[in-house]
């Protein structure tokens, strides 16, 4: 299943936002997939970098996030929900959120917004492939439980899924799941797509 999300991800043609924002939205049978392309450009990377920590409120909840992300996911957020308002119908039983490296963290912030607008309706699930760091300090125990269903999964040693350094305070949402093994490939080669394909298609 994780192959089939990654190769989905990979081939999907994308619709280009403010703020170098790379979204698309696909409805397969029951289930409707919200993905996210990994940097493709100087101003991805230039928001890959705005790491700063920023306040994001949902209602009550107030936590901290990479400044350069949420300002990508904010620039799209608009557009996805009323997207996904009005393609969703009974027959829909799950939102799938898939993102690969710099459409990680864009993956990420979509399953706690898909969760909190229709998690009493659907069943919301996350994947952040070769996702870098996008949460800065405690978050709400609301926030948490949005977050249950996110997976980061990373091909170890995987560079970009150990920044932004822990250090400053930053950290993954949900479960990290380690695919590959020490070793096999260098720290910047296993983040490549085609190592992550290859280390997928061994499960």
């Amino acid at each position: 299943m994780l192959s089939e999300l990654f190769t989905r991800c990979l081939n999907a043609t994308y619709i280009h936002t403010e703020n170098c924002g790379d979204y698309a939205i696909e409805l397969d049978g029951d289930t409707l997939y919200l993905l996210f392309e990994c940097s493709d450009g100087a101003e991805d990377w230039r928001n890959n970098f705005d790491f700063p920590a920023r306040p994001y409120k949902r209602m009550e909840d107030e936590w901290f996030c990479h400044r350069g992300f949420l300002k990508v996911w904010k620039a799209m957020r608009d557009e996805i929900e009323r997207t996904v308002d009005n393609l969703l119908e009974p027959e829909i039983k799950n939102i799938v959120c898939v993102g690969y490296s710099h459409g990680g963290p864009l993956a990420l912030l979509a399953t706690e917004d898909m969760e909190y607008l229709h998690g009493d309706k659907v069943m919301v699930t996350g994947y952040g492939f070769g996702s870098p760091r996008v949460i800065w300090g405690n978050v709400p125990e609301a926030v948490k439980n949005r977050l249950q269903r996110f997976k980061v999964i990373r091909n170890v040693p995987d560079l970009v899924t150990h920044v932004p350094p822990a250090l400053l305070g930053f950290r993954h949402g949900g479960e990290v799941v380690n695919i590959g093994s020490p070793g096999k490939y260098g720290p910047i080669k296993a983040h490549y797509a085609s190592a992550y394909k290859n280390e997928l298609s061994q499960d």
